[in-house]
This record gives C-alpha cells, structure tokens and sequence, in this order.
C-alpha cells in the first residue's frame, strides 16, 4: 500500500467531512469543494492500494465505459440545485452522496487507464460541456434554484462551473499532448501507458 496515497485521500475526506456545514452553507463551496474532495478522496485511496492485477472492476469496464458513465450520471445527479438541498436536509442523502463521490473517485484512475484518447474524449467531452451549460443555466436563471442557496450564490457557482469546464478540458488535453508528441501509435490506444488497475 502506498500510504502517501493513502494519507493524501484520507486528508481530503476529512476536508470534505470536518467542515461540512461551513461547506455546504455556500452552493459554491458545496459544489466546487466538497464534491471534488469526495470523489478526490476515493481517487487517491483507489491508489495507494498500488498496481494490482485486473479484477472483477476491469472485467466489467472494458475500454473504461462503465466508469465513465458512471462520471456523467453520479456528476449529473449532483448538479441538480434540488440533490444538494436534499443533501443538507436528509441524513441518507448526505450518506448517498459520499458514498458514490468517493465509489466514483475510486472507479476513475482504472477506468481513464482503460480507456482510449477517443473514448476519453467522448466522455470528458460531454462532461465539460454538461457542466458549462448548468454554469450557464445558474446564471441565466431569474429564481433562486435551490431554496437552501441565495441567487448571488446561484450566479457565482455557475460561474466556477463555466471556468472548471474550461479548465478540466484544458488539463485532459496538457495531459494527452506528450503522449501524441512522444509517441503517437500508443496515444491512439492509450493515454496513460500505465497498466489497467
């Protein structure tokens, strides 16, 4: 076990745990702290178990599609104004969403080592632009969105979330351009020439 890995993920549960009513007294702080922590968190402890051989998760997500789905539906669900307040105000929904944040977190590192630039691309692809147009939504909106959040908020997160769209697609791509510059024939299998988790 890899226990750098291990503290980094257990440090970012407890950021996402510790101050949960700081964090979730703000829709920008909910949205763009604490939901990157959580699925962080189930990152780096998916990690710190190391390379292994495949198991029953790389039988089940051949080319990393059953990961990557996952990333649009749990992200999805998570952006709806509504979950989040349901998550503040009903304990099994706060449980729900750290449970599939950090099982999605911990589903990504083999699913994107799985997965081709092409099949990356259509997945990121849709996330970003999936999240660029909530940020527009909460913009554009007249009403308040979720009840448990004031409209200055509302504006302020659908801002972040234009400019993380922006900034995740602009990172997946520093991170495929050495692997084309490098070696092209491996970048139109692989991104990463790391072995399937």
């Amino acid at each position: 076990m890899n226990t750098r890995h291990a503290a980094t993920g257990l440090a970012c549960l407890a950021l996402a745990a510790l101050p949960r009513h700081w964090l979730e007294a703000s829709m920008l702080r909910h949205m763009l702290l604490q939901l990157p922590l959580l699925v962080a968190a189930g990152w780096m402890l998916a990690r710190s178990r190391g390379a292994v051989r495949p198991g029953p998760m790389a039988r089940h997500d051949e080319h990393g599609v059953c990961g990557l789905t996952a990333l649009l539906f749990i992200t999805a669900y998570w952006m709806i104004p509504r979950a989040l307040e349901q998550s503040i105000n009903t304990p099994w929904a706060e449980a729900a969403k750290f449970i599939s944040l950090i099982a999605l977190g911990a589903m990504l590192p083999g699913s994107l080592k799985r997965a081709s630039w092409i099949v990356q691309l259509f997945y990121l692809g849709n996330f970003s632009w999936m999240m660029a147009i909530a940020g527009i939504q909460y913009q554009d909106m007249p009403q308040r969105l979720c009840n448990a959040y004031l409209l200055d908020d509302q504006a302020w997160t659908g801002a972040a979330l234009v400019a993380a769209s922006v900034a995740i697609a602009i990172a997946w791509c520093w991170r495929l351009a050495p692997a084309f510059t490098n070696n092209p024939s491996k970048a139109n299998r692989h991104v990463s020439t790391a072995t399937d988790a």
